[in-house]
C-alpha cells in the first residue's frame, strides 16, 4: 500500500477570480423510411443516410416517389436538408438582399434563416437552383455545425493550393472524415455534389456534432485538431466520486457534483500523461492544471487535482488518496462544489488516476 501511495502527486490550486472565458418546388412529397423509395434499393451506398434523412424529413423526395440520389442537388435543397437538420426554429423577421429569391419560394425561410446566423453570404443573388459545388458545401457544414476551422490540418489536396478561398474548410472537414476527395490527391472543389452526398454528408456532420455535445472529442486549440476524450472506465470514475463523497459525508462535508466537462478535462490529462510519458502535476505541452481548464474553456474560481498510478481499482486508489494529508485534504476541502474523474492505461497495463476538483 505505501508503495503505491508513495507514487501519488499533490497539487491544489485555489483562484479566487474565475476564468469566464429540378424545381424545388417540385419536391414537396416526404416518404417514411419504411416505405418504399422506388431508385434507392437496399443496396445503394448511401441507403441508409437517405432513410435517416427522409425520416427526419430533413430531405424529401419527388412527387413521383423518387429520390433520384446521383442528381445534383441544388443550392436552395442543400440549405433547406441543413436548416432541417440543425432543427432551427425558421420564424424570422429577417430579410436578405437577395434578388432572386421571391418569398413564396418553398425554401424561403430556411435559406433566410441560414443567412441570419450567418452560414451563408447575404449578397444581391443566391442562385438557389443552380447546382451546389464541394467547395460551398464544405463551408457550409463547417459553419452550420459548429466545426473548427483552421489552417494546420493533416488533409492536402493537390487542386486545393494554400491560395484557394475555401482550404481551411476543406482541408478542416476532411481531417475529421466528415468528406473526402474523389481521389487521395484530388478534392474537386468545382465537382457538384449529388443528393445522395448530401445526405451523407449532412448525417456524418450531425454525428461528429454529437461526439462534441457528448463530450466524446474536444478540440485542442494548441495542437489545433479534435482529439478523444472517451473515458478507459465511466464505472470506475463514478465509484470513486461515490466513495470519495462517502468519505465527505463522514466528515459533514456537502457532496460533490458529477461535472462532465470538468471530467473531459480530467481524461485530457490523463491521456496526456500516458501519450508523453510523464507523472506530475505540469504538463510539458499544456502546462499547470488551470492552464489546461482555461485552455479547453472551463470556467471556475478555484480548482484542483489529485493523480496516482499502479493503482488497481477506485477502492485503493480512493484509500490511498485519504491516507495521504494533502490528498486527503483535496477531497475534503467545503468550497469544492464539482469533481470530475478520468482512468487512462499505458501500453504496459498501467492505470493513471485523475481526479480534479472546481468551485462554480
Amino acid at each position: 500500500m505505501f508503495k503505491k501511495i508513495s507514487s501519488i502527486i499533490l497539487l491544489s490550486i485555489v483562484l479566487q477570480a474565475a476564468f469566464c472565458f429540378g424545381s424545388s418546388a417540385s419536391i414537396n412529397k416526404v416518404f417514411a423510411a419504411s416505405n418504399l423509395v422506388k431508385d434507392v434499393p437496399v443496396s445503394y451506398w448511401a441507403n441508409s443516410s437517405i432513410q435517416h434523412m427522409l425520416t427526419k424529413q430533413y430531405m424529401t423526395t419527388y412527387d413521383d416517389g423518387n429520390f433520384k440520389p446521383d442528381q445534383s442537388v441544388t443550392r436552395a435543397e442543400a440549405a433547406s436538408a441543413i436548416a432541417r437538420s440543425m432543427q432551427l426554429d425558421l420564424e424570422t423577421s429577417f430579410l436578405p438582399n437577395f434578388e432572386d429569391l421571391p418569398v413564396t419560394h418553398p425554401y424561403y425561410k430556411e435559406i433566410c434563416k441560414l443567412v441570419e446566423i450567418g452560414v451563408l453570404q447575404n449578397s444581391d443573388t443566391f442562385h438557389p437552383e443552380a447546382p451546389l459545388k464541394r467547395m460551398h458545401l464544405a463551408k457550409m457544414l463547417t459553419l452550420s455545425y459548429g466545426i473548427e476551422v483552421d489552417a494546420k490540418n493533416n488533409s492536402k489536396f493537390n487542386d486545393v493550393p494554400s491560395t484557394h478561398w475555401a482550404k481551411d474548410y476543406i482541408e478542416s472537414l476532411a481531417d475529421i472524415e466528415v468528406i473526402q476527395g474523389v481521389d487521395r490527391q484530388h478534392f474537386a472543389p468545382n465537382g457538384l455534389v449529388t443528393r445522395a452526398q448530401l445526405a451523407a454528408l449532412v448525417e456524418r456532420s450531425i454525428d461528429f456534432r454529437q461526439k462534441v455535445t457528448k463530450l466524446e472529442v474536444a478540440y485542442d486549440y494548441l495542437s489545433k485538431d479534435y482529439i478523444p476524450t472517451v473515458n478507459f472506465s465511466t464505472d470506475w470514475s463514478q465509484e470513486v466520486i461515490r466513495l470519495i463523497n462517502v468519505e465527505r459525508q463522514k466528515y459533514k462535508v456537502e457532496p460533490l457534483s458529477y461535472d462532465a466537462p470538468l471530467t473531459q478535462i480530467a481524461i485530457i490529462k490523463a491521456q496526456d500523461m500516458v501519450n508523453r510519458n510523464y507523472f506530475e502535476h505540469e504538463s510539458p505541452y499544456y502546462g499547470k492544471a488551470w492552464d489546461l481548464a482555461t485552455l479547453f474553456d472551463y470556467s471556475y474560481t478555484s480548482l484542483g487535482e489529485n493523480l496516482a498510478r499502479n493503482i488497481p481499482s477506485p477502492v485503493v486508489a480512493v484509500k490511498a488518496w485519504m491516507t495521504s494529508p494533502s490528498h486527503r485534504d483535496n477531497i475534503l476541502k467545503a468550497h469544492y462544489t464539482n469533481t470530475g474523474v478520468a482512468v487512462e492505461k499505458d501500453s504496459k497495463g498501467n492505470y493513471y488516476w485523475v481526479q480534479m476538483f472546481s468551485s462554480q
